[in-house]
């Protein structure tokens, strides 16, 4: 307060506050500059007019769940690279000052790779972790499903199979032109005997992106640093707050953001807790 009153005649009215990030720990303060977009389909595949006896038909008729893994196999490369034509075209890429913000924050990569359960990382080469977290996008398949799903055997060819995808964007990309790259893709693409549609992608959220020496920018950096006794790092968000676009597009108004939730939280798991 004592800041902006100071400072009233250099700060515009242009900025509104929410908290939206995780703090990397509990004495490292964070100011969020940017947050990746969203957007969702669904990809529907069909081959015969029912589901088949796989011994009678085998051979001989499509399958719709072969179908649709063969297609989505070919959205990405083995490195992880989307290889739609055009997804990449409308995006900036980071800057000499994106990447030296991002690896000024302390980040244990072991401990990372620990924590997820996995034996190792894996994305778009070229990028450190955090510059594919927070500065590129991705295509992900956050479901699939056809053919029998009870237990046991019940030898079928699937008539139908289904995907649920979404694309994190990030600056410029735009979600209606990114639906339409990958309806694009997937119809060039559909196996012999395989009708594929796409539905969704009508809504969607744009990427957002604050200037660091936005005047607002500034207030939060000087009183964090004032409660912190240190200065905040500057981060973004690999996930999507719609509200941020829609604040700076309708109302012309950018939003700063900073938090203080921590990354243990489970956010999205059956028990996240704050």
């Amino acid at each position: 307060a004592r800041y902006v009153a100071e400072n009233q005649g250099k700060l515009k009215a242009d900025a509104a506050l929410v908290s939206d990030t995780s703090l990397y720990a509990e004495d490292m303060p964070t100011l969020c500059t940017g947050l990746r977009g969203l957007v969702y389909m669904e990809v529907e595949a069909r081959g015969p007019g029912r589901d088949l006896h796989s011994g009678l038909y085998g051979g001989a008729a499509p399958n719709a769940v072969f179908g649709l893994v063969e297609l989505l196999a070919k959205a990405k490369d083995a490195e992880g690279r989307v290889v739609i034509p055009g997804f990449y075209d409308d995006v900036v890429d980071l800057t000499v000052e994106d990447r030296a913000a991002f690896a000024r924050i302390p980040f244990d990569e072991d401990a990372y790779v620990a924590d997820l359960g996995v034996p190792e990382v894996f994305g778009e080469e070229g990028y450190t972790t955090r510059e594919r977290l927070w500065g590129r996008p991705t295509l992900e398949m956050n479901g699939i499903w056809g053919g029998w799903q009870g237990s046991g055997i019940k030898t079928v060819l699937p008539a139908e199979a289904h995907a649920k995808i979404t694309c994190r964007l990030v600056p410029d990309q735009e979600p209606r032109k990114i639906v339409d790259l990958i309806a694009a893709h997937v119809m060039k693409h559909a196996p012999k005997g395989v009708t594929v549609t796409v539905t969704g992608g009508k809504g969607g959220a744009r990427p957002y992106l604050i200037p660091y020496d936005h005047p607002a920018n500034q207030a939060a950096h000087k009183v964090l640093t004032e409660l912190y006794g240190a200065e905040p790092y500057y981060v973004r968000t690999g996930g999507t707050l719609p509200i941020t676009d829609l604040f700076l597009t309708s109302l012309g108004a950018y939003t700063v953001s900073f938090a203080w939730g921590l990354n243990d939280e489970q956010v999205h798991a059956p028990n996240e807790f704050y």
